[in-house]
């Protein structure tokens, strides 16, 4: 058995006796360890935590493991974590893809022609007046009403209400950007997003912006500075009304669905006349062929590592996997075979890592059972 998977499975408390010898007389040469360490710290990532990891420890733990399944004199033999249905892949960070020096792959290194990049902070704000300011790095911004340095964008809080309009930011595929109402509320735009939002608010009145499209995490500015004024984001079919919190929404134009996760406060999410409350770690889910809003309990931090860049894939399937990566590296996704589009993977890496990398890593942990075939900005899957 290769030792990635003899690593994966012990990542994954499934390691029997046999395996964890293997791995420990392999801890023995020094070259080993930083492909260990790069394992582990991606454990450490899919709780989306960096604290200091201790080989030694480690080790340790995997001799500890070893005595106690002798002391037992019993194998637990465990499910594969690789079988077609249900591929659980250790995404890594920062790591070269050389596990072995004579493994070839199909995959085209597209990024040596640098036609596939990953995303940065881009937008297009549209003014009240309909005029378009490109923003991006280098690209500087101001008026009386905000601030940018093509990075992000900051409205000014002391603006006359006056001077209030309408403005919109659109995030294109292959970017992300910031942005600090004049309230005070923050937020995140993800990669094809579209955002409408006032210059200022009225005091007393309620704050209201509208996602026309894609996901965006709020920060927002508590009710109690703003003379208990609450804070309401419209999308397509869903309403969200809020006191002041941290809360992420998903509701892309292309899903049927719309998923609002709360990190911290409460929020009410709101249907035609149906109304349901969320709870921290908890997600909402809207549909736009049903009257019924779900709640189901979720891990936050998982949701909203993108805030952290960080693609955090639990259990997802590879069509919403891929969905992701089109998105974000502003590429074509095509599936040769329907059933592909299935399979499914679990785990961490940082969105600064290069698709390369990343469709390399998929093709490993699916023991070769996906292939992917690039041209120009195309990615077809086989």
């Amino acid at each position: 058995m290769k030792i990635e998977k003899i690593i994966i499975k012990y990542l994954n408390h499934e390691a029997d006796i046999h395996e964890l010898e293997m791995l420990d007389k392999w801890l023995k040469y020094d070259e080993n360890e930083h492909l260990f360490t790069s394992y582990v710290k991606i454990d450490l990532l899919s709780q989306v935590t960096m604290d200091q990891y201790d080989l030694n420890a480690a080790k340790k733990t995997i001799k500890s493991n070893i005595k106690q399944q002798k002391r037992s004199k019993r194998i637990t033999v465990y499910k594969n974590a690789l079988i077609a249905a249900s591929i659980t892949a250790i995404l890594f960070t920062g790591f070269n893809w050389k596990l072995d020096e004579n493994s070839t792959s199909n995959t085209t290194e597209v990024e040596s022609e640098g036609k596939i990049q990953a995303g940065e902070s881009k937008a297009v704000l549209t003014l009240g007046n309909g005029n378009e300011v490109i923003l991006g790095k280098g690209k500087e911004y101001k008026d009386k009403q905000l601030i940018s340095n093509g990075e992000e964008i900051r409205y000014n809080k002391k603006a006359g209400q006056e001077q209030n309009q309408l403005n919109q930011l659109s995030v294109p595929k292959g970017g992300q950007f910031y942005i600090e109402l004049a309230d005070g509320t923050e937020v995140w735009l993800n990669s094809g997003s579209k955002l409408k939002y006032p210059t200022s608010f009225k005091k007393a009145k309620k704050r209201e912006v509208e996602l026309l499209f894609g996901e965006a995490f709020f920060k927002v500015s508590s009710s109690n500075l703003h003379r208990g004024a609450p804070f309401y984001v419209k999308t397509q079919f869903q309403g969200v009304k809020v006191m002041g919190t941290e809360f992420n929404i998903k509701a892309y134009a292309d899903d049927d669905e719309i998923k609002t996760t709360l990190i911290e406060g409460k929020v009410e999410v709101s249907k035609n006349n149906t109304v349901k409350e969320i709870k921290p770690n908890q997600q909402s889910i809207v549909s736009n062929k049903s009257e019924n809003i779900i709640i189901n309990k979720v891990n936050a931090k998982h949701e909203i590592a993108w805030i952290d860049g960080l693609f955090s894939f639990n259990d997802e399937s590879l069509r919403d996997i891929m969905a992701t990566l089109s998105r974000w590296y502003d590429i074509q996704i095509v599936f040769e075979n329907a059933e592909q589009k299935d399979y499914t993977f679990t785990g961490v890496v940082e969105r600064s890592e290069s698709i390369h990398d990343l469709l390399n890593l998929i093709e490993r942990t699916s023991d070769n059972q996906i292939k992917f075939e690039t041209n120009e900005k195309t990615i077809v899957i086989k």
